[in-house]
């Protein structure tokens, strides 16, 4: 059976700062390598948003690389 290509990451609560934002992952695409997710600023949703994986820091994806 082949894995699948979309990677749920709410169950892992992965999130990061960044100018002064918080940055939430929610999904993981392995096929076109994007991560959706999720800007906070003080407690408030901004956006939703998909960037390329190669853009998060490398403490990220460590976490991410196993799956």
């Amino acid at each position: 059976m082949a894995k699948k290509p979309l990677i749920d990451l709410n169950s892992m609560n992965i999130e990061y700062e960044q100018d002064n934002k918080t940055i939430k992952l929610k999904t993981f695409n392995k096929k076109s390598m994007t991560v959706d997710i999720s800007i906070w600023e003080n407690g408030q949703f901004i956006e939703s948003t998909t960037i390329v994986f190669a853009h998060l820091p490398k403490s990220v994806k460590s976490k991410i690389k196993p799956l």
